[in-house]
């Protein structure tokens, strides 16, 4: 018998020339030459074997137990040793036992050829618990990039609102400008009187910051102790404000402050106050305009491509790319829109209606007009980019290609499987009557590498499997040159002349959880002592795999011989059977420490880290929201009061109220249509791959109901605010200040 995974045996047989025939005594009559085999060795007679493999016992004859009386397990025949290994060597060894010559091999040369025997040649590895422990802590995966690339948008707004503030208060206090330039003062010196109060400015708010971003930090820390517990897996986080970090925080808070008064100081006067008391300015050249509109066209190229790439040349999309193609033309839209307020022309320049009124109203300060633009467009792109993310991975668990790769169950066992479950005979024998298939992983253990481990991980559990039996399931995102597109499992079965190993893995697990890419190598020990490399040749689509590193049968056995049987199970069957079939294998593997959940339960539990996150962004997305709608406001009642002769105007010469409110509302109206709709296309982009998805809870029609939920919302505040800044002005008053 000749033996195979899950204790199959296979029977072969050879054939042997008879050379000589000896006599029953000297070395041939050693019956210590068959090792002790519990329920053979102590056997009183043949017949009572228990030898563990399928014996014929009626093929033993009464000269046979005759035999065994005398001489027990005494040799019958002697074959070469080379012949032996050839048909009885395995993966857990060559021999079953080695002997010595006590007169050739005394006890001084055996002590003298093994004191230098290394402990892990047998097997035996001492390990630095506490050391790896301390390691993974401290290199954890670093969340910080992400949040802040995620926060990129809404500190580009807050920025962006922040240099509008200072603007306006610069043109409000323009006269003030003109009256210390009058007085003899340098240019120079006007803009450094401005620079100092920004600055005292910006050390009080940045010093507010720092205060409020500590409360804000605890109010998280408790989210994340309560509501967000599965993000973080325990009730004991603790808040620990380092004085470094704050003034760091501080230090860089007041350094992008003062870059952003230097560039609204230099930006308001760089012309002569006189000019500018005037509001007599100079055009923009013809050649940066152009310029820009070359960099958004290659940004639309770029953009188009990355997609191009996606759908055409892989097999899987890959959501970063998408949200890099999304953030890349949401950068040219706006680009775009700056051109086309620019450039555009009422359709009638010379005539006095209200849509050419509010065209050059929108042409004559480029720069508010285009912050309004792209505060909503930020806003907007950061809720839906977000939002559209969420998954919701319990519908789609019955499709081959999603995280559960169609099965319904996924099991793990305290007490390895020995045998084959597929096989009629042993689903029989275990009371397993229901048609269904399993497929069977061995594992060796390792360290938690799933989304539920914020350690960063070395050495991951490893599982092997039959590659076809993962013929067309699961889904790849990432996958080195050489995988077939069919049927990329079975790149596992690829044995490289460098001695490397394939292995398969989650995306996730390979991007956070190692800190690797697609094409690293893991190094391993086996169980021979030797360092094992693993090479990643394929990253899945989030699955129910996250934490494991996959690689073959045949590798596996090869490199942990002693492993001897399965302890992690897929169960695929069909729908309207699963109550069944759940109960039928929870009885008969009860005794093996069977631990059994659906597959969407599985993922739901790794997807609601990412759903938590993605809950953090939504929040944050929602105050970028916020501060846009503040920006609008501060934006409006900033340019009723810079209008206040041409709202006056309008009035006296006998326009109403309602009308002059139309004007205003349409001006802004289009501006608040224009940024959302752009970071409605771009957002759409950003997340196509979700939209697309079978497992997305989010679907176009929310989408659309998001954003006109923001479109509302802008025009009811403009509404509000228009109104209320017109309400009681005096027209005449108005005039006379002129």
């Amino acid at each position: 018998f000749t033996v195979g995974p899950l204790r199959k045996l296979k029977e072969e047989s050879s054939e042997f020339v008879l050379k000589e025939i000896v006599s029953m005594d000297g070395p041939f009559a050693d019956s210590t030459l068959m090792p002790f085999l519990p329920g053979m060795s102590d056997a009183g007679q043949c017949s009572e074997w228990e030898a563990g493999i399928p014996i014929d016992l009626d093929k033993i004859r009464d000269k046979d137990e005759d035999y065994w009386d005398v001489f027990k397990g005494t040799p019958k025949a002697f074959i070469s040793i080379a012949k032996a290994q050839s048909i009885w060597s395995n993966r857990f060894g060559n021999y079953t036992s080695v002997r010595f010559d006590q007169d050739q091999f005394g006890e001084k040369d055996f002590l003298e050829r093994f004191k230098t025997l290394n402990p892990a040649d047998l097997g035996f590895f001492i390990t630095d618990v506490k050391a790896r422990g301390q390691y993974a802590a401290q290199n954890g995966v670093d969340f910080s990039q992400l949040f802040f690339g995620l926060s990129f948008f809404l500190l580009v707004a807050a920025i962006l609102l922040s240099a509008l503030l200072f603007l306006f208060s610069l043109e409000n206090r323009i006269s003030q400008a003109g009256t210390l330039a009058t007085l003899g003062f340098k240019s120079k010196q006007i803009k450094n009187i401005y620079l100092a109060e920004g600055i005292m400015v910006s050390f009080a708010g940045s010093l507010a910051g720092i205060l409020l971003g500590v409360f804000y930090t605890k109010v998280v820390f408790i989210f994340l102790n309560g509501l967000w517990n599965d993000i973080i897996r325990t009730n004991t986080l603790e808040i620990k404000v380092l004085p470094f970090t704050l003034l760091l925080g501080f230090l860089i808070s007041m350094f992008i402050s003062f870059g952003v008064i230097l560039y609204s100081v230099k930006k308001k006067l760089k012309q002569q106050v006189v000019d500018i008391q005037k509001r007599t300015y100079k055009a923009s050249k013809s050649w940066i305009l152009s310029f820009k509109l070359i960099i958004a066209s290659v940004l639309v190229i770029i953009t188009i491509a990355i997609m191009i790439g996606q759908f055409a040349l892989n097999e899987s999309q890959n959501p970063g790319y998408f949200f890099l193609s999304g953030t890349l033309m949401l950068i040219a839209l706006l680009i775009f829109a700056d051109y086309f307020i620019k450039s555009v022309k009422p359709v009638n320049i010379s005539g006095f209606t209200f849509s050419s009124i509010s065209i050059k109203n929108i042409r004559r300060n480029r720069s508010r007009s285009l912050s309004i633009i792209i505060l909503f467009a930020i806003g907007t792109f950061m809720v839906i980019s977000t939002g559209s993310n969420r998954s919701d991975v319990v519908s789609g668990t019955s499709d081959i290609s999603s995280g559960s790769g169609g099965f319904q169950f996924y099991a793990e066992t305290t007490i390895p499987v020995l045998s084959d479950l597929n096989n009629p005979e042993i689903r029989n024998k275990e009371g397993l009557s229901m048609n269904y298939n399993i497929i069977q992983f061995r594992k060796m253990e390792g360290d938690d590498a799933s989304c539920l481990n914020l350690n960063r991980i070395s050495n991951p559990a490893i599982l092997g499997v039959e590659p076809e039996m993962l013929n067309k399931r699961f889904s790849f995102v990432s996958k080195t040159e050489g995988l077939e597109p069919e049927n990329p499992w079975m790149a596992l079965e690829n044995d490289s002349k460098s001695g490397v190993i394939p292995a398969i893995a989650d995306q996730t697990v390979i991007q956070w959880g190692l800190g690797k890419k697609v094409g690293d190598t893991l190094y391993y020990r086996n169980e021979l002592g030797d360092t094992i490399s693993l090479v990643l040749v394929g990253g899945l689509a989030p699955s129910i795999f996250q934490g494991y590193i996959i690689i073959s049968n045949g590798q596996f056995l090869k490199n942990y011989p002693s492993d001897s049987g399965s302890e992690v199970f897929l169960i695929d069957t069909p729908e309207d059977m699963k109550k069944m079939v759940a109960d039928e294998l929870n009885l008969a593997f009860r005794d093996y420490g069977w631990e059994q959940q659906e597959t969407g339960s599985r993922l739901a539990e790794f997807y609601s880290i990412t759903n938590t996150y993605l809950a953090i962004f939504l929040a944050l997305g929602a105050l970028a929201l916020i501060l846009g709608t503040f920006g609008l406001a501060i934006l409006l009642a900033r340019t009723i009061i810079e209008r206040k002769s041409e709202i006056a105007l309008l009035s006296a010469i006998g326009y109403k109220q309602s009308s002059i409110f139309y004007l205003l509302f349409k001006e802004y109206i289009v501006l608040l249509t224009c940024g959302i709709l752009i970071g409605f296309i771009t957002a759409i982009l950003a997340t196509l791959p979700s939209l697309l998805s079978a497992n997305t809870d989010v679907s176009f029609k929310t989408i659309l109901l998001i954003t006109g939920f923001i479109l509302i919302n802008g025009m009811l505040w403009i509404s509000l605010l228009t109104w209320l800044s017109l309400k009681g002005k005096k027209p005449a008053q108005a005039i006379k200040s002129e």
